[in-house]
C-alpha cells in the first residue's frame, strides 16, 4: 500500500475486485509509483512505461483520495490505468473515463463498479486514472490516447477485436473528445458510451462551468488584462473563443464519429440534458447509428453500484438502463 494508505483506507470500495494489472504511463519505478498513490485499488502486477510527459499540469502536491466514490484529486505523474480481464472474453474492450468535473476522478462508482459489471459480460476493461488538467486542456486526452495505443498493441494477446470508450459527466466529455478528436485509427474508439456527459463549452445556457474552467481555464483567468497590450488582450480573447468552440464536441461530430449510447436523467440540473441532445442531434445529421435514453428519474451522477448496495436509482430504472446498454453492446460486437 502507498505512503498515503491511512487516507485511502477510509474509502475502501464495496467490492473485493482488484485489477489484474496496473500500468503507470509516466513513472519509471513500480515500487516508488505505488508508494506515491493514495488508492487502495492497485494490482500487485505493476508495469511502468516511463513515457515522457508532453505537458505538465502544474500540481506540486501528491494525489489524494477524498470520498466514498473513490474520488482522487491532483493526479499528475502517477497517471495510470487498471486492467481487468474476463474469464470468457467476448472480443470487446472498454476504456472507462470516470467523471468528477475534471478536478477529481470518481474511481469507484464510475470506474471499479462499472468494470465489475462489464467483466460479467465478457468485456475487457481499462479504468483510466488520468492526469487532472488544471487548465492544461491537452492533458486528459493525451493520457486516454496513450491508453488506447497500449491496448491496441495488445489486442491479439487479450483476444480483443473492438475497443470502445465510456465516460461519465466530465469523463463523458473526455470520452466524447476521444471519439471526435482522435488523431489516427489507433486512437479512434470503435464505439462510445456516454453517461450524463458534458458536451458543450460555447453555448452558455447549457454549459457546465466547473468542468470548462478546470479544462481550459476560468472566465476570470481569460478576462485578466494584467500586463498585456491591447493587441495581446484581443489575441487572448480569440484564443479563449477558439478553445470554447473546439471543445464543444457537438461541433466536432462527423460521419466518422463512433456510434454512441447516451443515457441521462431528465432532471439533471448539473449537466443539462441539452448537452446530450446536441451531441445526438449531430450524430443523427451525420448518419452515425446511436441511441439516446432520457429517463424521468436519475438526476446527475447515478453511476454504477454493486448488487445489494444502496443505489441512486429505483430498481426498475436501473434494470431498464442496464438492459438497454447490454443489448446495445451486443449489437456492437
Amino acid at each position: 500500500m502507498g505512503a498515503f494508505a491511512a487516507s485511502a483506507q477510509k474509502y475502501v470500495p464495496w467490492t473485493d475486485l482488484m485489477p489484474d494489472k496496473t500500468v503507470f504511463l509516466y513513472a519509471n519505478d513500480a515500487q516508488a509509483a505505488v508508494a506515491a498513490i493514495d488508492d487502495p485499488v492497485v494490482s500487485k502486477n505493476v508495469e511502468c512505461l516511463g513515457l515522457a510527459i508532453k505537458e505538465e499540469c502544474g500540481f506540486t502536491n501528491p494525489e489524494c483520495m477524498q470520498g466514498d466514490l473513490g474520488q482522487i484529486r491532483e493526479i499528475n505523474g502517477t497517471s495510470r490505468f487498471d486492467l481487468y480481464f474476463p474469464e470468457n472474453p467476448n472480443g470487446q474492450m472498454v476504456v472507462i473515463c470516470p467523471g468528477g468535473g475534471y478536478w477529481v476522478v470518481c474511481t469507484y462508482g464510475e470506474g471499479l463498479y462499472v468494470a465489475e459489471w462489464l467483466l460479467k459480460r465478457g468485456i475487457t476493461v481499462a479504468v483510466a486514472k488520468h492526469r487532472m488538467p488544471n487548465g492544461h486542456w491537452t492533458v486528459p486526452l493525451d493520457d486516454i490516447q496513450l491508453i488506447f495505443r497500449y491496448c491496441r498493441a495488445h489486442v491479439a494477446e487479450w483476444g480483443v477485436k473492438k475497443i470502445g470508450v465510456m465516460g461519465f459527466s466530465a469523463g463523458g466529455h473526455l470520452a466524447a473528445s476521444a471519439s471526435t478528436l482522435y488523431v489516427d485509427d489507433i486512437t479512434r474508439p470503435d464505439f462510445s458510451i456516454l453517461y450524463y456527459p458534458v458536451i458543450t463549452f460555447d453555448k452558455e445556457e447549457y454549459v457546465e462551468h466547473g468542468s470548462r474552467a478546470c479544462l481550459i481555464g476560468s472566465e476570470e483567468y481569460w478576462a485578466s488584462r494584467r500586463g498585456m497590450t491591447a493587441d495581446e488582450y484581443i489575441a487572448r480573447q480569440k484564443a479563449y473563443a477558439f478553445l470554447k468552440e473546439h471543445y464543444s464536441l457537438e461541433n466536432r461530430v462527423n460521419a466518422n464519429t463512433p456510434p454512441a449510447f447516451i443515457v441521462l436523467g431528465e432532471n439533471d440540473h448539473t449537466v443539462l440534458p441539452m448537452n446530450s441532445i446536441l451531441y445526438y442531434q449531430k450524430l443523427l445529421e451525420n448518419g452515425v447509428r446511436s441511441e439516446l435514453h432520457i429517463f424521468e428519474q436519475g438526476s446527475h451522477g447515478f453511476c454504477f453500484f454493486p448488487e445489494g448496495k444502496p443505489d441512486f436509482l429505483p430498481a426498475d430504472v436501473r434494470r431498464a438502463i442496464n438492459g438497454s446498454l447490454e443489448r446495445w453492446l451486443k449489437q456492437m460486437e
